[in-house]
């Protein structure tokens, strides 16, 4: 394959494959994300999920003094967030939470959790919990921590959960750690999409008032698909050994060091500038929603996410359908309050992938100003067409991942350049192969 590269090898050879790859590539170009889990990767970690570290795992019955990729990710992510102790091989945030439940409580006991947040991850006779929720106040729209306090003495939890995924608003960390104290309860805090945020200051961390804190490492920290659980030095070695009891025993080799790079990088002077622009854009996107004349609930954005509340006779459904049609990719939800017959339908739109692709608060407020009128116009095809020629001028000349969020004024080869339709994965590809090549010839000659 000397004069090819892996992609022109892999169209001859598997052209059904190569031609949904081509699809991805058109797609994701040409379609606006404002879904809050889906970011682009940062092109240090893709070429380290894709290098030949993949090749290699690690288990909990290595010595540990080979394990050295594993303790790097470990101390980064420590050092980053401010914890005691962290874990890093976990593969997604579902496995997370099985973790911290099986460390911290036991079937049967009481949980208090902001709208029943990780019971959707209970799963077995062993993870079957009594689970009380706390929720907005329908009035004011907003999270009361006197009820919360109020709730937490009545029903004395075991374990307090918190995960601001449909929240735009920071939360009083140490009030609600006082809380879980005077009732004798643990705290759990998974921050979710916040998590780039808090570990760039941008956010006000739990760290400090948590037990168990919590977070996917892809979305807005730009890293590979897993999750990462810090935990206070009391709790280090329960929680350890909780992990390899739930099956975490293996880990490759390619995910830490994604991780550790991953981490590495969100502690850079370029990341702490992109999650300072996710919050500009943010509100950018809230504000041209106002201006079409829809509303947003929960307040002023504090963070990556708008909530856009939509008509209540609109089919949820349908709108997101509609929107996907038309160039949008967004989330719907149910947004719940502490009066149970009482939600507000909305979609949960963030700013964190239109910030990677470079778009700056011009961009975001026409973004907002064209969903506004095009979900209050039930879709109507003129105005369908208007937004679905706006939105492709806007992403013309946009690239997956910007290289202003490089740190060291790194400038990207062709992949998630500016002029380039193929994704970091193809270039970084290509790059092994031609270093595999120069091997091979070494080892000819």
């Amino acid at each position: 394959m000397q004069n090819q590269t892996l992609t022109e090898s892999l169209a001859a050879f598997d052209p059904e494959i190569y031609g949904l790859l081509r699809e991805e590539i058109q797609k994701q170009r040409f379609t606006l994300s404002l879904l809050p889990t889906s970011n682009a990767v940062s092109p240090f970690s893709a070429y380290l999920k894709g290098s030949i570290f993949g090749n290699g795992h690690l288990d909990h019955h290595v010595v540990r003094s080979h394990m050295q990729l594993e303790e790097i990710a470990e101390k980064r992510a420590a050092r980053l967030f401010g914890a005691d102790h962290a874990i890093v091989r976990i593969s997604d945030i579902a496995a997370a939470s099985r973790v911290v439940f099986q460390a911290l409580v036991k079937a049967g006991d009481t949980i208090l959790s902001f709208n029943r947040r990780k019971s959707e991850h209970c799963i077995g006779e062993h993870l079957r919990y009594d689970f009380v929720s706390f929720s907005i106040e329908p009035k004011t729209e907003q999270i009361d921590l006197a009820r919360v306090e109020q709730l937490a003495k009545a029903r004395n939890p075991r374990l307090i959960i918190y995960s601001p995924v449909n929240y735009p608003l920071h939360l009083d960390y140490k009030k609600l750690g006082e809380i879980a104290q005077e009732v004798g309860a643990y705290l759990w805090v998974d921050i979710g999409q916040n998590a780039g945020a808090v570990a760039a200051g941008c956010a006000p961390s739990p760290v400090p008032y948590a037990d168990v804190v919590t977070f996917p490492t892809g979305d807005s920290l730009h890293g590979p698909q897993s999750a990462v659980i810090l935990t206070r030095e009391g709790l280090a070695e329960k929680m350890d050994k909780a992990m390899l009891n739930t099956g975490h025993s293996m880990v490759k080799k390619n995910v830490l060091a994604a991780l550790a790079t991953t981490f590495l990088e969100a502690g850079s002077d370029a990341f702490q500038a992109y999650c300072r622009q996710v919050l500009k854009n943010a509100k950018a996107l809230e504000k041209g929603l106002q201006d079409a004349g829809m509303q947003t609930l929960c307040g002023a954005t504090e963070n990556h996410l708008v909530l856009a509340r939509l008509p209540e006779e609109q089919d949820l459904g349908k709108i997101t359908d509609m929107l996907r049609d038309t160039g949008f990719l967004v989330k719907g939800d149910c947004l719940l309050t502490a009066d149970e017959v009482q939600t507000f339908p909305c979609l949960r739109l963030s700013a964190l992938d239109p910030t990677t692709r470079a778009l700056k608060e011009t961009s975001l407020q026409t973004i907002g100003r064209l969903l506004g009128e095009l979900i209050l116009s039930g879709g109507e095809p003129a105005v369908r067409n208007k937004a679905r020629g706006q939105i492709r001028a806007i992403l013309m000349d946009k690239p997956l991942f910007s290289d202003e969020w490089l740190p060291q004024n790194i400038k990207l080869t062709p992949g998630y350049g500016k002029k380039d339709l193929n994704i970091a994965q193809e270039v970084e590809a290509e790059k092994q192969e031609a270093q595999a090549e120069r091997m091979w010839s070494f080892w000819d000659n």
